[in-house]
């Protein structure tokens, strides 16, 4: 990708991981981008890629077991290559400038086993900008 050169993907609430197809290479920057228009669904709550805080006490006693314990429900989380150990938040709005180069992977951040319930798909605008 060139600088000022922008791709997009759809992310979809229900994978557990999206392949965006999207080669990201070490020390190039990009700004990431979710409109927040844009809402997907978790069971019965519409949120954008920013995700929701926990709004009754089942969410609250359940935090830990979310991919990314202290991001929001739902936030829309990125990785390199599937990479677990290297998660970030992207949300919104992120501007990155990754270590390792490879294909950029993202999630809702959920429980594990509860991507059954999730519905609806965000789209995801990566733009390079150095």
């Amino acid at each position: 990708m060139n600088i000022g050169e922008s791709v997009s993907a759809v992310i979809l609430a229900k994978e557990k991981w999206n392949n965006t197809g999207i080669n990201l290479i070490a020390n190039q920057e990009y700004h990431l981008t979710a409109s927040a228009s844009e809402k997907w669904v978790d069971w019965f709550i519409l949120c954008n890629a920013d995700g929701f805080p926990s709004s009754n006490w089942i969410l609250k006693n359940t935090e830990r077991l979310r991919r990314v314990p202290d991001e929001n429900w739902f936030a829309l989380i990125g990785a390199i290559n599937f990479d677990s150990g290297n998660l970030f938040k992207i949300g919104t709005d992120k501007k990155l400038q990754p270590t390792q180069s490879g294909i950029l992977t993202c999630f809702a951040n959920d429980i594990p086993f509860m991507y059954w319930n999730n519905k609806g798909s965000i789209q995801l605008v990566v733009t390079r900008i150095k």
